[in-house]
């Protein structure tokens, strides 16, 4: 049933599409006549929340398009990564540093690969690649010696780490499909280890290796139930909450001991 909804929407999401292509006469000048949509605009998280998807939309006004490039971020955080050396015969963490400006999220979706609709400028103004992001990374030393070479080494570990989880990633090979020169639609995955924020969704239209227009859309991810309760509550009473936590903890402990005691007999 819900895949026969999602169908109908898509349908009337693109047929109104079709006619805001067909009926605009000029292109706006902010975006180059480009008009987008979605499915969802809110996810909320709960106990039950195990991933999301939410479907994305688009018509163009004017020109032929050559590529459509569809960018999706969330809002950056700091992490903490390590570093290992050689200690005498073993390997151990030697440094630790503090990167910020890494997003959380970070995925993108083209018609057409990159390195042919792009200069390397563009994808640099844009944002567009992994290469950029890396150039925007922020480290700070917090144990042992900094070295320039380290910059390459964290972030190959933290690209390792952030596509394992599917939460970078980049499809240019034809995953945004483009219908009549007017109309492309693709969707983006949410994975269950989705954070709290706004995530955005930046949509670009690149002609003979320009950016003709840009829309940008915004997926809210926020907790609720039983799961915002309890990040609110170790966020604004964490001695209350660790408190409870280890009573809880312990309570179960005692339990599940009381259970397999009375079970042996």
């Amino acid at each position: 049933m819900r895949t026969k909804i999602l169908a109908i929407l898509t349908a009337f999401i693109l047929a109104g599409a079709v006619a805001l292509a067909q009926t605009a006469e000029e292109p706006p000048a902010a975006n180059g006549g480009m008009v987008t949509d979605f499915t969802k605009g809110v996810i909320e998280i709960d106990v039950s929340y195990h991933g999301d998807r939410i479907h994305f939309f688009g018509t163009m006004a004017g020109a032929p398009t050559d590529a459509v490039i569809v960018k999706l971020t969330s809002p950056a955080e700091t992490v903490k990564l390590n570093v290992a050396g050689r200690v005498g015969p073993f390997w151990m963490n030697v440094k630790q540093y503090r990167v910020e400006n890494v997003p959380f999220m970070y995925k993108i979706h083209a018609s057409d690969r990159l390195e042919q609709v792009l200069t390397p400028e563009l994808a640099g103004e844009l944002g567009i690649g992994f290469e950029t992001l890396k150039d925007r990374l922020r480290l700070d030393i917090a144990k042992g010696t900094p070295d320039e070479k380290d910059r390459d080494t964290l972030f190959d570990g933290l690209m390792k780490l952030k596509k394992k989880s599917n939460l970078y990633r980049i499809d240019d090979d034809g995953r945004i499909k483009i219908k009549g020169g007017r109309i492309f639609q693709h969707y983006f995955t949410f994975p269950a280890a989705a954070k709290e924020g706004d995530y955005i969704v930046e949509s670009f239209l690149i002609r003979d290796r320009q950016l003709v227009g840009r829309a940008t859309d915004t997926i809210h991810i926020q907790k609720v139930g039983l799961e915002a309760f309890v990040a609110e509550a170790a966020q604004k009473r964490p001695l209350q909450y660790g408190i409870c936590a280890v009573v809880i903890a312990l309570g179960t402990g005692l339990l599940v001991g009381f259970i397999f005691k009375g079970g042996a007999h």
